[in-house]
């Protein structure tokens, strides 16, 4: 089990000792009402359960270890805050970065946890993605399509129309075993000059594509299955079939640990970016890369 070096140790010890009682400017950060219950204290500083959870989940030590870990924090940040009894010097890096470190563990990681982030965030994920979850039979299909728009103006759409059924005529008269003979066709150096794009999908009778392809695409059964070609404002489709997925209506309740696990990490970041902009909020922030560019380059 691991303990506090003794040179740490001692570090703190004489701190304490000799450094007389705390300077009365409040450098602390405001204690959170959630942190539970104070499991050591370092000086006048108090360690919570709840930081040590939250070191214990980032180290994937022992209990005692993550407990270790706050102490020896809080012992260096005392000793630096001690150091500077009647006027801290608040642009030492030591110092600071022991205040950044201790507002981290303290009153930040505990509120980042995975299992904090609220039902309303999730929530709002899984109504963004609700075609994930709640959804007729949806058909795997790869997809030659040449793109109009609602507004192209005549001309041009009639010859997009010509090329479409060029395309048409070209894949009645070879054998299409699946999506991946579609994408060769469109990689093909005569197509694509001709705007001629693959894609492939999951459609529904009338997502993403329009309804008039999705009646059309949703026909499609088995491999080698292909539809005529279709034409609506956007342009003209042509799809095959790849594979399916059936319907499903997966409610929020039974997908909610499924979210926390999938989002957490870009949750958490989104967290730590809104926490560093209110930092910056009253400051004047600077920032030239290019100066990095070039010490990198050399000049």
């Amino acid at each position: 089990m691991k303990s506090l070096p003794p040179v740490i140790l001692l570090l703190g010890s004489v701190g304490c000792a000799r450094g007389g009682p705390p300077p009365e400017t409040p450098w602390v950060p405001e204690t959170a009402p959630d942190l539970g219950a104070i499991v050591a204290r370092v000086g006048s500083v108090p360690i919570y359960a709840r930081e040590v959870e939250a070191e214990l989940a980032r180290s994937q030590g022992t209990a005692r270890e993550a407990t270790d870990e706050l102490i020896v924090l809080h012992l260096l940040a005392e000793q630096a805050h001690r150091k500077n009894t009647f006027r801290p010097d608040w642009f030492d890096p030591e110092l600071r970065s022991a205040l950044a470190e201790r507002l981290i563990e303290r009153d930040l990681w505990p509120q980042i946890q995975r299992e904090s982030i609220p039902d309303k965030d999730l929530r709002a994920i899984y109504q963004n993605a609700i075609i994930s979850f709640v959804h007729p039979r949806l058909v795997d299909a790869g997809f030659l399509i040449v793109f109009t728009g609602p507004y192209m103006k005549p001309k041009p759409r009639a010859e997009r129309a010509q090329t479409a059924k060029a395309l048409a005529a070209a894949v009645a008269s070879r054998r299409i075993a699946g999506p991946e003979d579609f994408e060769a066709i469109a990689k093909d150096s005569a197509w694509a000059a001709r705007n001629v794009t693959y894609r492939r999908l999951l459609q529904s009778p009338d997502q993403p594509f329009s309804h008039k392809v999705g009646a059309e695409v949703v026909k499609l059964k088995a491999p080698g299955d292909t539809t005529p070609l279709i034409e609506d404002t956007d342009g003209f489709f042509l799809a095959t079939y790849a594979g399916e997925k059936p319907a499903e209506n997966i409610s929020f309740a039974a997908v909610r640990d499924e979210l926390r696990q999938r989002y957490y990490e870009r949750w958490r970041e989104q967290r730590l970016e809104q926490l560093v902009r209110k930092l910056a909020e009253g400051h004047r922030v600077e920032s030239h890369p290019q100066l990095l560019n070039q010490n990198q380059r050399g000049s």
